[in-house]
């Protein structure tokens, strides 16, 4: 068992301050709750109690500012032709994110040799068609493809959309502490596909030839073959790729405190993590509030995809995706909290499906993402 190093249980609280930080903040009577945390959530953090609320700032002059994207308007190559390819919206040196919204069988085999890839699919079902067999997809799976293998994609309709990691770094699951082995998923539950070879015939060019899409460098090389590359028919080792999905994750919940993001994390490397935010039970102890107080994430660059569900009853189109840079306070308005406050009770069931990928460097943003950017938050006065 690795021990961790020992945090700081030196803390000291000055002024009008909570008995227990995130608990009670609906008796304050004109103060509001404030996080500055370090680490993402993992590190030291200050908590302060101001008299106004540090989301209603006047404006923002500056590339440091929130982004709400309509995730449909957004239109990679491959939704309109069987050899066309995703659509980067995101990047720094250790990740990207992507948008695939593939319609037919791919007329080629994609490998890509940059880094790890992890779709996360929105809609539609299909098959990726690898070379260590086939892995069927459906809403709500991660599907992880290491870096170096190759795969076509299959679709069964024209309907689909994939949210894409790309990663320079090995991706692997997130430790979120001793829970057991069993949580929050089984890993006995991971999809690993076994060979299976069929003559479908897709992957080929209109002259008959099997191209393969090679990813070195940022740049797209075409390797050429009279035979289909996918040909395995029988692999071993603990390099593989696999897919799980979200309806397997069993989010860790307490009914006396709200945890943070972190929490929920499924995938990790040193420089980002992938999360999700599920249907879960609302936290029901007197004082307790389902989302956290005003926070400022000074390490970290958060991006959130909506696949389903709403923002505790509020609406959250499907397919938005948001972006959140470190330094900038963010956190419902007292408004919207109210709403919320009069409309769930205890026993209620949160319904959110949300995406989260929080980085360790600064996301910049393509201007094929900002052309689809709306000009007011769905969740209004969040701005």
């Amino acid at each position: 068992m690795e021990i961790r190093p020992m945090r700081s249980w030196i803390h000291h609280s000055r002024g009008e301050v909570l008995r227990q930080a995130g608990v009670g903040r609906q008796d304050l009577v004109g103060i509001y709750e404030d996080m500055i945390t370090r680490q993402g959530f993992e590190g030291r953090d200050a908590y302060l109690y101001r008299r106004n609320e540090p989301v209603k700032f006047k404006r923002i002059e500056g590339s440091a500012a929130y982004l709400d994207l309509d995730g449909k308007l957004l239109e990679p190559t491959d939704l309109a032709f069987a050899d066309g390819g995703q659509l980067k919206l995101f990047y720094n040196p250790d990740v990207s994110i992507w948008v695939s919204r593939r319609s037919e069988n791919m007329t080629y085999t994609a490998r890509n040799a940059d880094g790890d890839e992890l779709y996360f699919v929105h809609e539609g079902t299909g098959v990726f068609y690898t070379e260590f067999g086939p892995i069927p997809y459906e809403p709500g799976d991660y599907v992880l493809l290491p870096k170096g293998v190759s795969y076509r994609i299959r679709p069964a309709g024209p309907v689909n959309y994939f949210l894409i990691v790309e990663s320079a770094e090995e991706i692997g699951f997130a430790d979120i502490g001793p829970i057991g082995r069993r949580a929050p998923f089984d890993p006995a539950l991971l999809y690993v596909p076994s060979p299976e070879l069929d003559e479908l015939g897709d992957g080929r060019n209109e002259t008959g030839e099997w191209p393969v899409r090679l990813k070195y460098d940022g740049q797209y090389s075409t390797v050429f073959y009279d035979f289909d590359p996918i040909d395995a028919v029988g692999w071993k080792g603990d390099l593989f790729p696999f897919k799980i999905n979200i309806r397997d994750f069993r989010p860790i919940t307490s009914d006396r405190i709200h945890l943070q993001p972190t929490a929920h994390s499924i995938f990790a490397t040193r420089s980002y993590i992938v999360g999700n935010l599920l249907p879960r039970p609302i936290e029901a102890a007197p004082g307790v509030e389902p989302v956290p107080a005003y926070h400022r994430n000074v390490d970290m660059d958060e991006f959130v995809f909506v696949h389903g569900g709403t923002a505790l009853g509020l609406e959250a189109p499907a397919a938005s995706l948001s972006f959140l840079p470190r330094g900038l306070h963010h956190g419902l308005p007292e408004e919207i909290m109210e709403q919320i406050r009069k409309t769930v009770k205890p026993g209620d069931y949160i319904d959110m499906e949300f995406i989260f990928v929080d980085t360790a460097r600064p996301l910049l943003a393509t201007q094929e993402a900002l052309a689809s950017k709306r000009q007011q938050h769905y969740l209004k006065g969040k701005k």
